[in-house]
């Protein structure tokens, strides 16, 4: 049986998407895989761990925060995201900071991956031991939630829509003045977010032909009947926000601070710029078991 512990000295630092992104290569390399999440005060452990429990890849992983490490089977690899000083007896330890300046990993760390560095494009890794891991800031890890916009605003959800609940935006967009400049303009962003007043019809229907994640109306009146038929039939959520559209941008401009990791797409781009530094290479070779 092998235990992999991935640390950091803070919540938020990013351990959740490199937990789950070593889990998955694991699992698809053949590893019964399950993710674990112990308790740890001040975190976010028990939305973590609810997520854990439903990913395909990781079946059995507990669906709440736990105390202490459950009983492995063998030939089972569990995958426990825990504080610094928990990290079970025995353990290979994968350590996580976050930004410039990252304190000493812990001694007995086989690899430290440093998220959102700044200035760092890309991924930079340094073979050795630990192996160590910079990648810099990245708009798809930072990206929100519609539940983490909605924290920020005074506003109203008029269409609940039918995406998933952990689908993330990695651009908030400010629909334009022009209503010639309406679809092209709103393609040249894959996962968004649309902020526009309420009266903007043209450019709604613009922006749900280019399939966003949200409409976020503003000026705190009802949109069209035509916006509300679109977007059902999309199902794209519309959020009415009750105030204008400065002041509904003012309050969003932290929106990309401290976002969850969860859903596909934030999986995605970890297991993608993780995959060239080694770092799923150095665990999937034969790891002593644990004691």
């Amino acid at each position: 049986m092998t235990i992999i512990a991935v640390t950091a000295a803070q919540p938020g630092a990013g351990k959740t998407g490199v937990a789950a992104a070593i889990a998955r290569a694991l699992a698809y390399s053949g590893r019964p895989t399950r993710l674990v999440r112990l308790a740890e005060p001040g975190s976010r452990a028990a939305e973590d761990a609810r997520w854990y429990s439903g990913l395909e890849f990781a079946p059995g992983s507990p669906a709440e925060p736990l105390a202490d490490v459950p009983e492995v089977a063998a030939g089972e690899t569990l995958v426990v995201e825990c504080g610094a000083g928990a990290a079970p007896a025995g353990a290979v330890v994968v350590a996580v900071t976050r930004g410039a300046g990252a304190a000493a990993p812990p001694a007995n760390a086989a690899a430290v991956v440093q998220l959102a560095v700044p200035g760092v494009r890309g991924v930079q890794a340094q073979s050795g031991r630990p192996l160590h891991i910079q990648v810099g800031e990245d708009r798809t890890l930072a990206g929100f939630a519609l539940d983490e916009a909605l924290r920020w605003l005074h506003a109203e959800v008029l269409l609940p829509g039918e995406l998933p609940e952990d689908t993330t935006s990695d651009h908030l967009v400010i629909a334009p003045i022009g209503s010639d400049a309406g679809q092209p303009y709103f393609l040249r962003f894959p996962s968004m977010t649309v902020v526009a007043r309420f009266d903007r019809t043209d450019m709604h229907l613009a922006a749900l032909r280019a399939s966003p994640n949200a409409l976020i109306l503003t000026g705190g009146r009802n949109p069209s009947g035509y916006t509300l038929d679109a977007a059902s039939a999309s199902g794209v959520p519309i959020v009415l926000s009750r105030t204008d559209t400065e002041n509904t941008v003012i309050a969003l401009e932290r929106v990309f601070e401290g976002t969850r990791f969860r859903g596909e797409r934030k999986l995605d781009r970890m297991s993608e710029l993780l995959a060239g530094t080694g770092l799923f290479e150095a665990l999937l070779q034969p790891i002593p078991a644990t004691a």
